[in-house]
């Protein structure tokens, strides 16, 4: 057998006693102080009361536990500190449990809450909190590589470098930060900002505004009800019911928005999927796919390598640049301007209350007319046919290797509309 295959079998079996210890108890890995095999656990708690009055904050100030905050509607503050130490027997333990002390100061602005854990060389231990308070008190919570969870409080501040996050029955604002560990919030009476990465965000209910800064990981808002903005990288997007304006920034993942405001969404390589907005719908975004359905409302999407389908879309203005893909659009209404290149383009509007241009290069086009109307038609194509298959009489000519179709010119108070390509076919179809 060669060294390295040795090598490689002494890691593989190193890694299976590793799991294993760790799952029957046997070893206790930290991450300040790195790995220790044959160390028992041991658990201590212990509890104190504070009396009123108290200032108008909480603080928590923890590293490598959990902590729970629940407000309630007694007048007092308790505490439950539970200490979990991994040592060689419980002589050992004991000691570093008398040791190990919850911290209280207070002032006239905050009481905080913390343990002397900075003053070990060897820790090998956790601290836990399990905190209740009056309803709608302030609190700020410094945390790391635990769980911090908190229930009907006031202002929130959340800092917790490496753990998981739920937040409900926020009587106030709510800031987190965290990484790779998920974010739960529902319920927030003001404005949201969150700060997160490598691991998903949910957020339900928010009364004021939302803000997210976010990396690889998953988005989900759900009832808004005012302004949101998120700004990703690699994260997708989830929104529904989401009142006030939507502005995304975000790549490489997909974005799917139900009954939003006016959206604005910046995008690389971004699957994006709006089905019922208000006001606009504004989105830069390539080498993906758009899809916009039920708008009431502009849409604006200007994209390359880039196919943008819709239905059902009534505003003013729509305007689409894009290239080596498909645009397709079905009952739609506003002055609609299409720019392609090399794709097929297929329109079927309802009755035009605008005039409709689409320029093509090297893009077969297809428009559906509408039924029973008449609009004052132009179509050109530079190497390229014309089709026109309605019942109703037309002109054409051909010069300088164009195709020229025009019906209803006659029609001079109507909407117009004027299709164009080249280096391919135009059809008309009822």
């Amino acid at each position: 057998m060669k060294a390295k295959e040795i090598i490689l079998l002494i890691l593989i079996i190193a890694v299976g006693v590793t799991f294993y210890h760790a799952h029957t108890g046997k070893i206790y890995i930290d991450i300040d102080d790195h790995i220790f095999f044959d160390h028992e656990k041991f658990v201590y708690e212990e509890f104190q009361e504070l009396e009123p009055p108290f200032p108008p904050q909480l603080k928590v100030i923890n590293a490598h536990g959990d902590i729970e905050i629940q407000g309630t509607d007694e007048g007092r503050i308790t505490v439950s500190f539970e200490k979990t130490i991994w040592r060689r027997n419980e002589e050992q333990a004991k000691e570093i449990a008398d040791e190990l002390k919850m911290i209280i100061d207070k002032d006239a602005h905050q009481l905080t809450i913390s343990t002397n854990r900075s003053e070990f060389r060897r820790r090998h231990f956790r601290t836990n909190f399990k905190i209740s308070l009056p309803a709608g008190m302030d609190i700020e919570v410094n945390n790391s590589y635990g769980e911090v969870k908190t229930v009907k409080v006031g202002n929130t501040n959340i800092k917790n470098r490496h753990g998981k996050i739920i937040a409900s029955d926020i009587a106030g604002e709510l800031l987190i930060e965290n990484s790779y560990k998920d974010i739960e919030v529902d319920n927030v009476q003001s404005d949201c900002q969150i700060e997160g990465k490598h691991a998903d965000v949910f957020v339900n209910g928010v009364k004021g505004k939302t803000q997210v800064v976010h990396q690889y990981g998953k988005v989900r808002l759900e009832n808004i009800s005012q302004d949101v903005k998120i700004e990703g990288s690699h994260s997708g997007v989830y929104g529904e019911n989401l009142m006030g304006s939507v502005e995304v920034t975000t790549s490489y993942k997909k974005i799917a928005l139900f009954n939003v405001g006016p959206t604005k969404i910046r995008a690389r390589h971004s699957p994006v999927e709006v089905d019922g907005a208000r006001e606009y719908v504004d989105i830069e975004d390539n080498y993906s796919k758009v899809r916009v359905d039920n708008l009431q409302g502009d849409l604006i999407v200007d994209g390359k390598n880039l196919g943008v389908y819709g239905k059902s879309i009534v505003g003013q203005k729509i305007h689409i640049t894009s290239s080596y893909r498909n645009v397709e659009l079905s009952e739609f209404s506003g002055k609609t301007t299409i720019f392609l290149e090399h794709g097929d383009i297929v329109l079927n509007p309802s009755p035009l209350t605008h005039p409709i241009e689409v320029k093509g290069k090297y893009a077969g086009i297809k428009f559906y007319w509408p039924l029973r109307e008449k609009y004052p038609f132009e179509a050109r194509a530079k190497n390229g046919d014309i089709k026109w298959k309605l019942p109703d009489e037309m002109s054409s000519q051909e010069e300088d290797h164009m195709s020229i179709v025009k019906a209803f010119l006659e029609e001079k108070e109507k909407p117009s509309i004027f299709l164009t390509t080249s280096y391919s076919t135009i059809r008309i179809e009822e």
